[in-house]
C-alpha cells in the first residue's frame, strides 16, 4: 500500500460529514428564510397593485366628473402648455445604485420659474383650477409614489428568486 492511498474504511471521514451536513443544514435554514421573505414581498405586491388600481381609478372618476360637470366649453385643446422654452418635468424618477442592488426613487423639485420648474396644473389651466382638479392631481401623485414603491419591490423580490436559484444549484 503506498503512503498516498487511503484505506477505504477510512475514506468517509467523520468530521468531513458533519461539516457538509451542517453546511447543507445551513443552506436550508437560508433557504426557508428567503422563501419567507419571499412570500411577504409577493403580499406587499398584490397589495400595492390593489392601492394603485384604486387610487387610479378614483383620481378618473374624478377627472371625469369634472369633465361632466364643465360640459365642452372646455375642449383639451386648452389644456396644452404654452409655447416656447420646454419646461422641466418636477418629478422625476431616478434609478440610483446603493451597496445592495439599485432602486428608483423619486425627486420632486421646488417650483421655480427662473429654473422653468412650473406647476402643471396652475400653467395648463391658469390660476383659478378647481378643487377637484387639484384632488385629482394629488390622487395621481400618490399614484407614482405607489408604482416606484411597487418597482422597487419587484426589484427585490426578483433579487430574492434569484438568490434562491443559486442556492439551490449549491445544494444539489
Amino acid at each position: 500500500m503506498n503512503h498516498n492511498e487511503v484505506p477505504s474504511d477510512e475514506s468517509k471521514d467523520p468530521m468531513r460529514e458533519s461539516r457538509s451536513e451542517s453546511s447543507d443544514e445551513d443552506i436550508r435554514c437560508l433557504l426557508d428564510g428567503l422563501h419567507l421573505q419571499m412570500f411577504h414581498l409577493m403580499e406587499d405586491q398584490d397589495l400595492l397593485h390593489l392601492l394603485v388600481n384604486k387610487q387610479t381609478c378614483r383620481a378618473g372618476l374624478i377627472l371625469a366628473r369634472v369633465r361632466l360637470h364643465h360640459g365642452s366649453e372646455r375642449t383639451s385643446a386648452e389644456a396644452q402648455l404654452p409655447r416656447g422654452q420646454p419646461y422641466k418635468a418636477i418629478t422625476r424618477v431616478i434609478e440610483t445604485s446603493s451597496p445592495h442592488g439599485k432602486y428608483f426613487r423619486i425627486t420632486r423639485h421646488p417650483i421655480d420659474p427662473i429654473l422653468r420648474y412650473f406647476r402643471p396644473l396652475t400653467t395648463i389651466f391658469g390660476r383659478l383650477v378647481p378643487e377637484s382638479l387639484r384632488v385629482a392631481n394629488r390622487h395621481w401623485d400618490h399614484c407614482l409614489d405607489m408604482v416606484v414603491e411597487c418597482a422597487n419591490i419587484r426589484r427585490e423580490l426578483q433579487s430574492t428568486i434569484d438568490s434562491i436559484k443559486k442556492l439551490r444549484t449549491t445544494l444539489d
